[in-house]
């Protein structure tokens, strides 16, 4: 067994277009999306104690049983083939909830591995993206980061390597869109082959160029969130107003987007949207060694 203390990032994701293929018999939804892991993260500290807890920085999140931390803890310690002992949790809140960025399905992710190296490794990788999966549809992802396809409910995942330079500038409209929401008001007649779903079906060398994808950026919520809250397609046109090469929206939302070519003009954008009271992030890509 490791010390008696560890900390672990929660990088966020963000997908980089995503198409809801349909409605399936268990309720979920199939879904089609380029998703990728970024460098905008929680920080979760682990220490061994008598009882398990958890704490937090941001006095909106609960930190009882329904915290999707506090159920990875309680998923390990009962599927781990070694005894576990009891962690207390202290999560540093820093993504905005609400948002399309995965931030509690990221710091589930990063609860399992950090109880993993806790416990000196029980679970290969294949084993730790199962647990994930029993958590939430892109705790998987989350789990390992870097670059994929992500089909399914979002367990089906498809490693690509990264091909270009891009820099992101996050905008977060202080609107926290519930997932259930934006799948009760989507339509999905507006879901049929279009060049995003073509173009990510023909990625089958295991590598993305970042500017062919960006060519064909769509997002099946885009349209009702942006109808619901104004706010959102304002920000993308303030983004794209400061030399965005493309904008979108991530996940079903609130957060939105732009891609820069040069890093220095995505610091001037961000700094300039901050200065208008926006919470904004400047942001770059991670590669999936990164969460190891």
């Amino acid at each position: 067994m490791k010390g008696s203390e560890w900390t672990e990032r929660a990088n966020a994701k963000i997908n980089l277009g995503l198409k809801i293929l349909g409605k399936r018999s268990d309720g979920y939804h199939d879904i089609l999306s380029v998703v990728q892991g970024i460098d905008l993260a929680d920080t979760l500290h682990f220490k061994f104690a008598q009882h398990s807890s958890m704490t937090c920085t941001s006095p909106d999140i609960p930190c009882n049983r329904d915290n999707l931390v506090m159920r990875a803890l309680a998923l390990f310690s009962q599927r781990a083939p070694v005894s576990c002992q009891p962690l207390a949790v202290h999560l540093e809140k820093h993504t905005p909830m609400g948002a399309g960025l995965g931030g509690g399905s990221a710091d589930a992710a990063a609860t399992l591995r950090a109880l993993n190296a806790l416990h000196d490794r029980p679970f290969d990788a294949e084993g730790l993206r199962v647990l994930a999966a029993e958590l939430g549809s892109d705790i998987p992802f989350l789990v390992e980061g870097g670059t994929a396809v992500m089909r399914g409910r979002g367990e089906v995942l498809q490693p690509l390597d990264w091909l270009g330079d891009v820099y992101y500038v996050l905008v977060y409209p202080d609107v926290a869109v519930s997932t259930a929401w934006a799948y009760d008001h989507v339509d999905l007649t507006l879901t049929d082959q279009n060049p995003y779903t073509t173009f990510v079906n023909s990625l089958s060398g295991g590598c993305v160029n970042c500017w062919e994808l960006m060519e064909v950026l769509e997002n099946d919520f885009l349209p009702v969130v942006e109808s619901a809250y104004p706010i959102v397609a304002t920000l993308r046109s303030h983004l794209e107003q400061t030399g965005a090469r493309a904008t979108s929206m991530s996940g079903s939302g609130s957060t939105v987007y732009g891609l820069f070519d040069d890093r220095n003009a995505a610091l001037k954008a961000e700094k300039k949207l901050r200065a208008r009271g926006h919470r904004s992030f400047f942001c770059q890509p991670l590669v999936s060694d990164t969460y190891n």
